[in-house]
């Protein structure tokens, strides 16, 4: 029996095309003797790959060692390799717009980097606001492409300048609250409605249509089950973790907290 044929009982059904996907690169490491870099990952998946490499007793980083973001590229290598900065191949770029007649939002700068430059999701990380100052974290290939190429984003006018890392400014923690709460079950519609304050059926419809990620992954079953430690996120509305299961109700209720952080 080939050694990772017990990693995949560890996670979830959904998960398998990612844990495949890690298995092979760890496994091409170990063969090469060479260390690999990763496209951006959310941080379930720079979990997951964490745990894969070091059952093949590999080393891993995360480029938010060097950098705090939410999406991090991570390098998997052999005990030899020495770790630098510049093989994170990462930049921040600012975006410079004439703030006081125009407003940009996360979607926009988003959806025009993937379509003007063809490129997938997994090339760009974090997309952030401090104050009224855009920044965008990406593989540095398309650095030059993306300032070259990009002179409007949603009609307005932009121009585009790469930061240090050091010059970057720290990104302020959202708005957030943990409260308790008696529920009925722990299906997804319902952790929805009860977070956001919504009616159930409003929360139903919110996951039906392909606005509600569970750990960074689309869900659209309202009736799935959401377990302690997961990450459930509304789009418009925000997000909240399950962060501990407190006991059982005598009326047979989970007694939950909850980490809310709203938009």
């Amino acid at each position: 029996m080939r050694k990772e044929a017990g990693i995949y009982q560890h996670f979830a059904p959904e998960e398998r095309a990612f844990v495949e996907k890690m298995v092979d690169l760890c496994q091409r490491v170990e063969e090469s003797y060479s260390y690999h870099l990763t496209a951006f990952l959310n941080p379930r998946e720079e979990e997951i790959l964490h745990s894969i490499a070091s059952f093949y007793q590999l080393n891993a980083f995360s480029s938010r060692t060097v950098f705090a973001s939410e999406f991090v590229r991570m390098i998997i290598a052999p005990d030899y390799y020495i770790l630098q900065q510049a093989d994170f191949e990462i930049v921040v770029l600012e975006i410079s717009y004439p703030v006081k007649f125009h407003t940009l939002s996360h979607s926009q700068i988003l959806g025009t980097l993937i379509h003007q430059l063809g490129i997938k999701r997994e090339w760009i990380g974090d997309i952030f606001l401090v104050d009224t100052r855009w920044f965008v974290i990406l593989d540095q290939k398309f650095a030059d492409l993306s300032q070259g190429t990009i002179t409007k984003i949603s009609r307005v006018p932009v121009q585009w300048k790469e930061c240090p890392l050091a010059a970057v400014p720290l990104v302020e923690e959202a708005e957030g609250k943990t409260i308790q709460v008696l529920l009925s079950s722990l299906r997804l519609d319902k952790i929805v409605a009860v977070a956001f304050k919504l009616s159930r059926a409003n929360a139903g419809r919110l996951v039906e249509s392909g606005h509600v990620k569970l750990d960074y992954r689309e869900v659209t079953q309202t009736g799935k089950t959401v377990e302690m430690g997961q990450l459930v996120s509304v789009r418009g509305f925000g997000r909240v973790r399950l962060k501990e299961l407190l006991g059982i109700s005598k009326q047979g209720k989970f007694k939950v907290e909850l980490d809310i952080i709203k938009k």
